[in-house]
């Protein structure tokens, strides 16, 4: 067979009317204005790059848009020079439009033919296939490396309309994509340290029914893990090749179904003495057990995210969230676990099947209990939006709770109400939304009162009385607030931020002057040129920054705001109440 020109292609980064693409590990993406705090590793993708490179003679390129940032033109030109015969890309439902967009102008111009994969073209082959040559379902490296051979594809299972293919054996993969891309540029900022994301395992015994995976990928009981000896080699290998690498973010679907797992994971980390690296895994909270949490914490483990979604048992049994809805287990692990010295994440969601009022203010309420007795460090709340393909978007067409089901654009779950309950209107599930945000910020400042005072009082006499103080609104409110009552008595202090973010802190005391800049993150071109004229006629001897996490990955922006204010000097505020000169962002 005649070499190839193949491109292995994440998504268009930037849309039409402006916004960044976000993909997120459960398999579907949203949209926001400037955003380039995160770059999460398109892992089943840069898996399928590493299978070609391996087992063909193609000349394959790997491409990320949603990385590099690559408009359709950007996006255009970079293919092009590959004069691509084939196109593999995997699409989701906020995504789409894009996609097919650049797909189409590829297939015009050089006749290339098409594979697509990922959330959306899973559930809804049809709509995809006017434009793409071939669709692939569930787990689809293999499936792939079969088209790309010549297979028949009347005769493939895993290409549509075929059934989809048998589970993958995951140790028979190379390892990721890591010569196209650097895997160290992708972070997530929420992990503290520079981590590269990795997968211990494949798969999940659960089936929510917002999750994408649970149906499109797997569709049965799945969970598979890979040897521990090849993981530890890949970390191994990892940390040969960037010296500057912190740890690891075990980013997969559960990373703790087997407990035997975990501890010889552990053991094989601490064995080979990468027990100096900073490890953090998404797990299920109901499957933790305490010796295996005291063998992760040994061999470094720091941080531990999990699913909560929900305060309520009714909301929970809606969303089938089965064994892994245990409040009374959540709260004894997490307790055990920060006296081990862990922190915990939490993701938790408004707005699924079986919420109203009454019910998501239980959530609200729990985000409160757990984050005002320190026990819940970092949060993320969605809105529960049913993703094509998942049982909950089945579920609200049969019961006609769309109203446009083809507005696409809608569904990122990033502060939209794509649901018409007749009991819960988007109003109040936007305001439980809310809630839930300000219950996290209520409680964390309530935890964290203490310590970031005890460090401010000698770490923030680098501020002189008097001094006037610009803060930017680029973290959670919590911190804020705490930042400014630990400067009010002895600085003049304004504030700037996104119009949403500063509406909550308007009657704070110690304020002199709230700047809104619109809408989007942080970023030079986000504010208006007579708002930073203005910020530089006030002649600021400080501009602070306050970052959550240590290696200011996704701070380059909201650095370059500051810079563009001309102050004397730039100070970064740490979580703990720590104040820092700031130092050029290395990424």
């Amino acid at each position: 067979m005649n070499s190839m020109n193949i491109i292995v292609a994440n998504s268009v980064g930037i849309d039409q009317d402006g916004y960044h693409m976000v993909h997120v590990p459960s398999r579907w993406s949203l949209g926001v204005k400037n955003f380039t705090n995160c770059g999460y590793y398109p892992w089943e993708l840069a898996y399928t790059s590493s299978l070609l490179k391996r087992e063909t003679k193609h000349h394959v390129k790997f491409m990320d848009g949603v990385l590099n940032g690559w408009d359709f033109e950007t996006y255009f030109t970079h293919a092009s020079a590959e004069k691509p015969d084939w196109l593999i890309m995997e699409s989701s439902t906020r995504t789409l439009r894009e996609d097919l967009r650049l797909a189409a102008a590829l297939k015009e111009t050089f006749g290339t033919k098409l594979i697509f994969t990922g959330q959306h073209p899973m559930a809804h082959p049809e709509e995809v296939l006017k434009v793409a040559d071939y669709v692939c379902i569930g787990e689809y490296e293999f499936t792939v490396l079969d088209l790309i051979r010549g297979k028949d594809p009347k005769k493939l299972t895993g290409v549509h309309p075929n059934d989809r293919g048998q589970l993958i054996g995951i140790n028979a993969l190379p390892f990721p994509e890591d010569e196209d891309v650097r895997r160290i540029d992708y972070h997530e900022p929420n992990c503290r340290y520079k981590q590269i994301q990795m997968y211990a395992s494949r798969g999940c015994p659960r089936r929510c029914n917002f999750c994408a995976a649970a149906t499109l990928y797997y569709d049965e009981l799945n969970w598979r893990p890979r040897n521990v000896a090849s993981v530890v080699e890949e970390i191994r290998t990892l940390h040969e090749k960037y010296p500057g690498m912190e740890g690891v973010f075990f980013d997969e679907e559960v990373h703790n179904i087997k407990k035997s797992f975990n501890i010889s994971l552990a053991k094989a980390i601490r064995s080979a003495g990468l027990d100096h690296l900073k490890y953090e895994a998404m797990c299920e909270y109901a499957s933790l057990d305490e010796e295996a949490l005291e063998e992760m914490r040994a061999a470094g483990y720091y941080k531990i995210r999990f699913g909560i979604e929900t305060g309520s048992d009714k909301v929970a049994e809606k969303m089938t969230l089965g064994k892994k809805h245990d409040l009374d287990k959540l709260r004894s692990m997490v307790k055990f676990g920060k006296s081990l010295g862990m922190l915990f994440y939490g993701t938790i969601s408004i707005g699924g099947l079986g919420s109203n009022q009454e019910e998501d203010q239980k959530t609200v309420d729990l985000v409160y209990e757990m984050a005002s007795k320190g026990w819940l460090d970092e949060i993320q709340v969605s809105i529960n939006t049913p993703q094509p393909g998942t049982d909950f978007y089945n579920t609200c067409m049969e019961e006609s709770l769309l109203s446009n089901s083809t507005n696409w654009e809608g569904f990122d779950g990033n502060g939209q109400v794509v649901v018409h309950y007749p009991h819960y209107p988007a109003e109040e599930i936007q305001t439980n939304f809310n809630k839930a945000l300000s219950a996290f910020d209520f409680g964390k400042e309530e935890a964290q009162t203490r310590v970031f005072s005890k460090n401010a009082e000698s770490s923030f006499n680098l501020i002189p009385d008097g001094a006037r103080v610009l803060l930017l609104r680029c973290v959670r409110n919590w911190m804020i607030r705490l930042t400014l009552e630990n400067l009010n008595k002895k600085a003049s202090v304004d504030l700037l931020g996104q119009n949403v973010s500063t509406k909550d802190l308007k009657d704070l005391d110690g304020l002199d002057q709230i700047y809104s800049y619109g809408s989007g993150f942080f970023s030079v071109e986000s504010i208006p040129l007579e708002l930073i004229e203005k910020l530089r006629n006030k002649q600021y001897d400080f501009v602070l920054i306050p970052v959550a996490n240590n290696h200011l990955q996704g701070y380059q922006n909201v650095l370059e705001v500051a810079e563009t204010i001309l102050p004397k000097e730039i100070l970064y505020v740490y979580p703990e109440g720590h104040l820092q000169p700031a130092q050029p962002v290395t990424i």
